[in-house]
This record gives structure tokens, sequence and C-alpha cells, in this order.
């Protein structure tokens, strides 16, 4: 009888668990349509109006797992971003929503092409780097065949550059989608 009973509470726990988590999500998504499609589009890949934004357009959120963490995340919905068009929606979305949007946020996937992050790359960065990713020495840039950073390392030195070296960021010339495409090129050609 304790055996039923206990059993008939765990698969409680299991189905509520997830009924809520899959209520969070289509309740994420309205929020989402609600407040969020206008700059950042259907599918979190930036409208058209968010593209027009100044000083910098709305990021495309399908690849926001390479860039910020969950709990960045939600404190760029809840406070937004300094100097961009991106409000804080503390005054208007409860702590629920704005976890319940961040998580919709959050099932947004890109994948990105090695092969464009290649032609970006060789355009962009290889006057510093050698086209190949191996290092020009005059410039002392590494060697980013054999780097040791990871995915969201890569990334972030990318879009933000390197403190105390000529890495600039390259947020203003490269989207999202550009700045993970090259960093899968880079992770194709690691020896």
């Amino acid at each position: 009888m304790r055996k039923s009973l206990f059993f008939i509470a765990i698969m409680l726990f299991v189905v509520l668990g997830v009924y809520s988590a899959a209520f969070a999500n289509g309740n994420g998504k309205k929020i989402f349509e609600k407040y969020c499609v206008k700059c950042h589009g259907n599918d979190g890949s930036v409208s058209e109006y968010g593209r027009s934004l100044k000083p910098m357009p709305a990021r495309d959120l399908r690849t926001n797992r390479l860039f910020i963490s969950p709990k960045e995340l939600l404190v760029t919905i809840k406070y937004g971003v300094y100097g961009r068009e991106m409000k804080g929606w503390a005054d208007i979305l409860n702590a629920d929503e704005i976890r319940d949007v961040a998580e919709y946020v959050r099932s947004f996937s890109y994948q990105p092409s090695p092969g464009e992050g290649e032609k970006i790359f060789k355009l962009r960065c290889a006057g510093c780097h050698a086209k190949d990713g191996g290092a020009k020495k005059l410039f002392g840039a590494p060697d980013l065949d054999m780097s040791p950073l990871g995915e969201r390392e890569l990334a972030s030195v990318i879009r933000f550059g390197r403190h105390n070296t000529v890495m600039f960021p390259k947020e203003v010339i490269l989207s999202n989608p550009e700045i993970a495409n090259v960093v899968a090129y880079l992770l194709k050609i690691k020896k």
C-alpha cells in the first residue's frame, strides 16, 4: 500500500512538473509574441525594425546560448542593456513571466555554418591572423588552429575583443550568427 502511494506521489510530481514546464514555455511564447517580436522577430532572428535600431541592431536570439548564461539572460530581460534599445522589463513583467520568456528564448537554436565562417574569417580576420587560422607574427596574433579556447570563449573574444591587444571588438561588424559561423570554422580547423 505504501509503495503504491509513494509511486502515485512520484508520478504526480513528474506529471505536474512536465505540465508546468510546458505551460511556462507556452506562457513564455505568449509574452515573447506580445513584447519581443517587434525587435527580435518571431523566431528570434531579428525583425526588419530590429535591424534598423541605433546605435546597434537588436541581437539575434537564436545564438543566445553561445553568448550568455541563463542567469545573464534573466538579468538582461529584467534590467535591459545599457546604451541600447533593449529596455528592462521588470516594471511590466513579474519574476515568473521573466523566467518564462527567458526559458522560451533559450529554446531558440541556430545551426552555424563552418563554410560561411571560413568566408567571414578570410574577409574580416585574415589581415591579422593567417587565412588558415595560423599565426602572423608581425601582429602578434595567436595561432588560432591551436587555440585552447572553447566555443563560448572564442565567441566572447570575437565579440568583445581582447584587452591590451590589437584584437578589437567585432560586435559592431559581425552579427551573432556571423560570429557563431566563425567560431564553428575555428573549431573545425583546430589541430
